[in-house]
């Protein structure tokens, strides 16, 4: 009873590490659980206040190492250290096991949900109402897919200051692979004043082109 009492301390380590961990797209893996749950990971709008799977996370490890030492440590002496090098992996390993899971579910589509994009970040630059954006970005393409249309997206400016609509770039990619790409988009910034600055981790918007299929 007291081992299969240990083991439940094991499960709450092993929760946590999927609430803490980021896949291979450098998001957190608790928001994508919460999302899949229909929950929202944070207890403020606008991605502010307490983000819950950090939260629940770090009370789980804390009582599931605390636990798992006191029921393992007489029959297992380096459980504590164990167990550290374990979340360590845990960590380094999760995203690998992350991309070639998605290369390997997605290996012969060719549809746009066959495309992932991460790490982008742009610089701007504008004389007038003409908006430059010099962005580069890591593109996933698990499947067959061999041209997109990517735009990008700035964030939301609640005082409606930033109206910029961007043309789309047409890109040629490397099936089944992982590239990251540097290119320049041409804007329009409607409100006619004068933007420059960076941004990181922004978005994009993705459409497949007809000719990639």
């Amino acid at each position: 009873m007291v081992y299969i009492k240990g083991l439940y301390y094991i499960f709450a380590i092993v929760i946590a590490l999927f609430l803490l961990s980021h896949h291979h797209l450098k998001y957190s893996f608790g928001d994508s659980i919460f999302h899949t749950l229909g929950l929202s990971p944070w207890t403020d709008k606008g991605n502010s206040g307490l983000h819950l799977p950090v939260f629940i996370g770090f009370i789980l490890i804390i009582i599931g190492f605390l636990g798992s030492v006191r029921h393992f440590r007489p029959k297992y002496p380096k459980i504590f250290s164990r167990l550290v090098f374990g979340c360590i992996a845990f960590f380094f390993i999760f995203p690998l096991a992350t991309q070639g899971a998605m290369f390997l579910m997605k290996y012969n589509a060719n549809d746009i949900d066959s495309i992932d994009i991460s790490s982008g970040k742009c610089s701007f630059k504008s004389e007038e109402n003409h908006v430059i954006a010099d962005c580069s970005f890591t593109i996933f393409n698990y499947g067959r897919v061999t041209k997109i249309a990517v735009t990008p997206t700035l964030p939301f400016y609640p005082e409606d200051s930033v109206d910029i609509i961007f043309e789309k770039n047409i890109l040629v990619i490397e099936t089944h692979s992982r590239a990251t790409y540097s290119t320049s988009f041409n804007g329009v910034h409607r409100n006619g004043s004068d933007f420059s600055g960076n941004v990181q981790e922004i978005d994009f918007e993705l459409e497949l082109d007809v000719n990639s299929i």
